[in-house]
């Protein structure tokens, strides 16, 4: 047994003699003690086919639309509203009888004013004088003169002229603005229809004097007269000049 025990014991020493330059042979291993299998040889996978490339099937981007800018439609010229009352007053005279006068030149053909009644109302409610019209308005004495834009919605021209004919003033006059309601003529049972005022309207209404003592008046188209170098196309004349006018004759006649 003992022999035996010394032979498995011989056995033994040889077997891990063996075992130990076994090891020296084999590569260090990892972890486990265990060594590691041989590994396949790499095998390179067999290509495989590319997908067939799809159409893009997204759809094609739009064409930007800008907005269709249409012009600008303006109103037609807006008509006067007929519903609208006028606020000028109708012509306070009817067309008058007419005589002529030349000045610079040019014949004018005036409205003859020679009453009080056809004097106060004017060229009132009048809309329009001709290039070659107007009026005059006489009076039977010298007297300083004022006259007003009295419900005149023209502009106009005036030339006062004294007892000789000369010229003592002239002036454009322009329009007032209409009457207000409380400035409407007030009756009044003591006077004619064509008298009737208002002490409001009137305190309002501009002045144009004659400076020194009048007999006649005569109104013209706005821009008819070159007052002081106002409108150089216009008739030169200057306060002074005598005028082409039968005085005497015209004042017999008024009334």
């Amino acid at each position: 047994m003992a022999a035996g025990a010394n032979v498995i014991k011989m056995n033994t020493v040889a077997k891990m003699m063996w075992l130990g330059s076994l090891s020296v042979m084999l590569p260090v291993c990892a972890a486990c003690g265990q060594q590691s299998p041989t590994p396949a040889p790499a095998t390179t996978p067999a290509s495989q086919p590319k997908p067939e490339a799809k159409p893009d099937t997204k759809p094609a981007p739009k064409p930007e639309v800008k907005p269709e800018i249409k012009p600008e439609v303006k109103p037609a010229d807006a008509k006067p509203d007929a519903t609208k009352p006028d606020p000028w007053p109708q012509p306070a005279n009817p067309t008058l009888p007419t005589m002529d006068l030349k000045l610079g030149g040019k014949t004018f053909k005036l409205e003859k004013a020679m009453d009080d009644q056809h004097r106060y109302g004017g060229l009132s409610g009048r809309k329009e004088i001709a290039e070659d019209g107007g009026m005059i308005f006489i009076f039977k004495n010298p007297q300083p003169l004022n006259f007003v834009m009295r419900d005149c919605p023209i502009p106009i021209d005036i030339i006062y002229v004294d007892a000789t004919g000369r010229i003592t003033a002239m002036h454009h006059m322009v329009p007032e603005p209409p009457r207000s309601a409380e400035e409407q003529p007030i009756p009044n049972e003591r006077l004619p229809k064509w008298a009737w005022s208002n002490p409001k309207y009137e305190a309002r209404l501009k002045q144009y004097p004659s400076r020194f003592a009048g007999v006649i008046a005569i109104e013209l188209r706005a821009n008819t007269l070159n007052i002081n170098g106002s409108n150089p196309e216009g008739i030169k004349l200057s306060v002074g000049d005598k005028l082409d006018l039968d005085v005497a004759k015209l004042r017999q006649e008024a009334k």
